[in-house]
């Protein structure tokens, strides 16, 4: 197989997992029928300890290289989500479904993110392909338990993420030692502290998450509309990859920083140039990935770990701080975003760099 194929491969079937994965976790927790109070704190446990651990367990996987999360991961999530629907579970049996569920999630979040960026070469495709995964499965998970289905259709998908996992696993085999060791990820600017570059990572993540729940959304109010959101962030997260491989990173953070505040600022009740705004925000995963990974070659896991951490950071921020008006929340977009901006450009590779030290390496 070729690194290339091995690279697609990886990232299709990721693709794959990381959407089911999300059904199943998303039809389960909106099939939770409690009140508010129980809900946000369903909620804040949930994305707790799918986010933060994966900094834990991609060290983990970094370290041992027989450790293989994915592997773990269906177990737990098919026991947690059966706990829950088959035991009608309450009190301590009911959070004990809820942390099988999303140590389930977390690992395989691991999973993907080591094979996909592993099997890469350097390249931000397979990795934001992967992710985009999980944008079309929260939506569809949600979609899904709005409806009668039985939650054995859903019990079953999700023991089918199984084969596919092993599947994943096989493409260690053979697998370059260059692209193993992510030699290709040189998307930085050499001398540029490493420590320097994850805060400023984790601060674009947390602040790209914070100002997610800030976007002026008039128009959504249908169940279409809300669809067709997670549908333009899942693009959006797989184009970034697929533009920093082409265009560069610089040009890319470009689009997805600066290019979208027109559209995000103008989109309040335009659908059509909100899910535009949304798309190229949506991108600058791909970026912050890479940027991560570029100073963390040794530890790849534990470089997407700490996006997802920011991640979690970001929107636990957000449910505290409450919208506030309309224009003070394009002032906080539109500042933040400058902030990130210019910490991108200070940490990125030119993309005529990048091309030269390619060539050397050949």
């Amino acid at each position: 197989m070729t690194a290339k194929g091995r690279a697609a491969k990886a990232a299709s079937l990721y693709f794959v997992i990381h959407l089911l994965n999300e059904v199943v976790c998303y039809f389960m927790l909106y099939r939770i029928t409690e009140d508010p109070v129980f809900i946000t704190m369903v909620a804040l446990l949930y994305n707790c300890i799918a986010f933060v651990p994966q900094f834990f367990w991609g060290a983990l996987r970094d370290l041992f290289k027989k450790f293989r999360p994915g592997i773990f991961s269906v177990p737990l999530l098919l026991s947690g989500f059966l706990i829950y629907f088959i035991t009608d579970a309450k009190d301590a049996l009911f959070w004990t479904s809820l942390v099988l569920l999303s140590t389930g999630n977390a690992l395989i979040h691991v999973a993907g993110a080591e094979l996909t960026i592993r099997t890469s070469g350097g390249t931000l495709t397979p990795v934001a392909v992967f992710v985009s995964g999980g944008s079309f499965g929260v939506i569809l998970g949600q979609v899904l338990a709005a409806t009668n289905m039985s939650f054995w259709w859903i019990a079953l998908l999700c023991a089918l993420m199984l084969p596919l996992v092993i599947a994943g696993e096989t493409l260690y085999k053979d697998n370059p030692e260059e692209s193993d060791d992510c030699s290709g990820f040189n998307y930085v600017i050499p001398g540029r502290k490493a420590v320097i570059v994850i805060l400023a990572v984790f601060f674009i993540v947390a602040v790209r998450a914070l100002i997610g729940n800030e976007i002026p959304l008039a128009w959504k109010t249908t169940l279409t509309q809300s669809v067709l959101l997670y549908v333009f962030m899942g693009i959006g997260k797989a184009l970034g990859g697929v533009l920093t491989d082409r265009i560069g990173m610089r040009k890319t953070a470009f689009i997805s920083i600066i290019g979208a505040l027109p559209f995000l600022i103008l989109g309040n009740k335009l659908m059509v140039v909100s899910l535009i705004g949304i798309m190229f925000f949506s991108m600058t995963t791909a970026v912050t990935i890479g940027m991560a990974v570029s100073v963390m070659k040794i530890a790849p896991g534990a470089a997407f770990g700490v996006t997802t951490i920011a991640l979690f950071a970001g929107a636990t921020i957000s449910w505290y701080t409450g919208s506030g008006s309309f224009l003070t929340n394009i002032v906080i977009i539109v500042i933040t975003s400058a902030i990130c901006f210019l910490m991108s450009m200070y940490i990125i590779k030119p993309e005529r760099e990048v091309v030269q030290n390619e060539s050397e390496s050949v």
